[in-house]
């Protein structure tokens, strides 16, 4: 039953990505192992993640959604490090067979797939006993040119300006939009913020609401991106935590200290939400949306450093990208309101796995 579920749901609908791939996918599904032969004088670059039922998507979540998701959430990494993809594993853990949802799921991801050229390679399915949630393992391979740094956490500089692309913190509301409707708000935020997020909330116009639901359900890994900025970026990595956790960990390990500008993080979500700047709580909302884009998470944007001036082509349309922030010698994230104020300093406040609320 197992084989033939591999066959139903992943060998057959893939084959056609993998035997596209034939220069690199040397042996695939069906075999023990995966073969892919990177290009000459290439790096391989291998990344990997797990999603959990009720902890990274929701029971009730479209399976073609979480298909796209798993893998894309992958891919992102690989854009990360300036890397393209070659391929992916993917291991599977099931309560019970559900074949409408398993056949969901396989569009979704060999739609991911097909669009980034990232074929199925292998994997493993396997029962998952008295665990009632779904486990979903993704391993993907990818390659940069050796002359490629790939823009390694420790490799930022002081007097770096950080950039992010798009609008960090927009999957978070799609968070926030998709926990109003299931009335379970205050899982997803603090009680005592709880009044101006479901204000923000209301405010928020029909269609930045459908954009913060696609940024949560249908991310896209900046891949070109990632490739444009050889040469330009020190440092990079994808937002999936929050702005102020995830970029902590670039300070750490550059020994460096972060101090991000309010009004240019300001600028992002009015750049999004243009009508706001008139709006009656503009500073509160605003202020409300900027702790969105530090604590947000699942963005899968990319956040990098450079030398000022150093900004990449514009190889992403519609992407925008955005400098927001200094590196300067000391630790830690800081947030400065104004330019002629002091800093002050923020506490990582993304997404800990143990710690909060599962979805």
């Amino acid at each position: 039953m197992e084989f033939d579920l591999i066959h139903r749901h992943f060998a057959t609908p893939f084959s056609a990505l993998a035997q596209a791939n034939g220069g690199t996918v040397i042996a695939g599904i069906g075999d023990d192992c995966a073969a892919l032969r990177p290009a000459a004088d290439h790096v391989l670059y291998v990344s990997t993640d797990t999603l959990v039922e009720s902890v990274h998507f929701f029971q009730t979540d479209d399976p073609a959604v979480v298909g796209w998701k798993s893998l894309v959430s992958n891919l992102s990494d690989l854009a990360a490090c300036g890397a393209n993809p070659l391929g992916f594993t993917l291991n599977l853990s099931l309560p019970k067979l559900d074949e409408v949802w398993l056949a969901g799921f396989s569009s979704g991801l060999l739609e991911a797939a097909s669009r980034y050229n990232c074929p199925l390679v292998g994997g493993d399915t396997t029962s998952a006993g008295t665990n009632v949630l779904k486990t979903i393992s993704i391993t993907v391979f990818g390659q940069a040119t050796h002359t490629h740094t790939g823009f390694h956490r420790s490799l930022a500089q002081a007097d770096d300006e950080i950039w992010v692309s798009g609008t960090p913190g927009l999957a978070r509301l799609g968070l926030l939009l998709e926990y109003q409707r299931q009335g379970q708000l205050e899982k997803c935020c603090e009680l005592s913020n709880l009044p101006r997020v479901e204000a923000l909330l209301e405010a928020m116009p029909n269609d930045l609401q459908n954009s913060a639901l696609q940024a949560l359900q249908r991310p896209l890994p900046r891949l070109e991106l990632g490739h444009g900025l050889h040469g330009i970026a020190h440092a990079c990595l994808d937002l999936s935590d929050g702005l102020s956790g995830d970029l902590l960990h670039i300070t750490k390990a550059s020994k460096l200290r972060a101090v991000l500008s309010q009004r240019s993080l300001q600028a992002l979500w009015l750049n999004k939400w243009p009508e706001l700047t008139h709006h009656v709580d503009r500073e509160t909302l605003l202020d409300t949306l900027v702790l969105t884009t530090l604590q947000g998470g699942d963005d899968f944007e990319l956040c990098w450093t450079c030398k000022p001036g150093h900004r990449p082509p514009m190889v992403e349309s519609g992407v925008v990208q955005s400098c927001v922030g200094q590196l300067e010698t000391g630790e830690g994230v800081w947030l400065q309101c104004h330019p002629d104020s002091v800093p002050t300093p923020l506490q990582s406040q993304s997404y800990i796995h143990f710690s909060q609320g599962s979805q």
